[in-house]
C-alpha cells in the first residue's frame, strides 16, 4: 500500500483498536439500547440488520451545506434521527457495530474525478466519501476485513453489499481513493487542523491529494474495468 498522502495508516492486525470508542464514536447507553434490539445469526447478518435498522429509523438528508456536517457524535446523530451525509452514516454505523463487538474502522476517501478537476485548476470544495470496514467471520469460519458503504440506501438485507476489502490497493472502487483508515475520524489531525467542519474537511482532503502518488489513483486503468 502506497504511503504518499496516507494521513492515517490502517492497522489491520490490531483488531482490538477498532473496538475502541473515539471522540465521535463512543458507545453510550443510548447506542447500546438500540443495538440490543438488533440481532443476527451470523456476523454478516448482524451487520446487515444494523444497516437496515439505521436506514429505516433515521433520515438521510441531502443538504451539502448543513452546518452539522463533521461535528456530531454517533449519539447526537441517533437522537436527531437525521444523517447529514456519509460521515454521519459511517459514524453511527461504527458505534452500533462496535456495541455488538464487531471491530469497525472508518475509511475516508477522495473522489478521483474531483482530483482531476483540481489538477485542471478548478476551485471546488470537498468531494469524497466515508466507507466502513468490519472484521467479520465468513461462512467457513475465517475472519477478514469486509468493505461496506454504510451510506448506501437499503430497505432490507438483500440490498446490503459486502465485499472483501483490498488491503494493498487504496482504490476503494473506480471512483474513490482512500487517504485515511481510522478508528474515529476525530483522530485525523493535519497541519493542526481537525475534521470538524466542511471547510476543514476540504483543507485536509486537499493536503492528502497533493501528497499522494497521482499514478496510484489509476484513473485510466480504473475507468477501463
Amino acid at each position: 500500500m502506497k504511503k504518499e498522502g496516507l494521513l492515517l495508516e490502517p492497522e489491520f492486525n490490531n483488531i482490538s483498536k477498532y473496538l475502541q470508542s473515539g471522540e465521535r464514536t463512543e458507545v453510550t447507553d443510548e447506542i447500546k439500547e438500540i443495538s440490543e434490539k438488533i440481532s443476527g445469526q451470523t456476523d454478516g447478518i448482524l451487520i446487515k440488520n444494523i444497516l437496515v435498522w439505521m436506514h429505516q429509523n433515521t433520515s438521510r438528508l441531502h443538504n451539502g451545506s448543513d452546518s452539522r456536517k463533521f461535528k456530531r457524535t454517533a449519539t447526537e446523530i441517533l437522537k436527531s434521527r437525521e444523517r447529514t451525509g456519509c460521515c454521519d452514516s459511517s459514524t453511527l454505523f461504527t458505534s452500533l457495530a462496535r456495541s455488538k463487538n464487531i471491530p469497525t474502522m472508518q475509511i475516508i476517501t477522495l473522489n478521483k474525478e474531483w482530483g482531476k478537476r483540481i489538477d485542471r485548476g478548478e476551485k471546488i470544495g470537498t468531494q469524497g466519501h466515508y466507507f466502513v470496514a468490519c472484521y467479520l467471520r465468513n461462512i467457513v469460519g475465517q475472519y477478514d476485513w469486509i468493505l461496506i458503504d454504510s451510506d448506501r440506501n437499503v430497505q432490507d438485507i438483500r440490498d446490503v453489499r459486502l465485499s472483501q476489502l483490498n488491503k494493498e490497493n487504496r482504490n476503494i472502487d473506480r471512483n474513490y481513493y482512500a487517504f485515511a483508515y481510522v478508528r474515529d475520524y476525530g483522530d485525523v489531525i493535519c497541519n493542526g487542523i481537525k475534521i470538524d467542519s466542511i471547510e476543514n474537511m476540504a483543507k485536509i482532503q486537499n493536503v492528502a491529494y497533493k501528497q499522494c502518488d497521482i499514478n496510484d489513483l489509476s484513473y485510466e486503468e480504473e475507468m477501463e474495468r
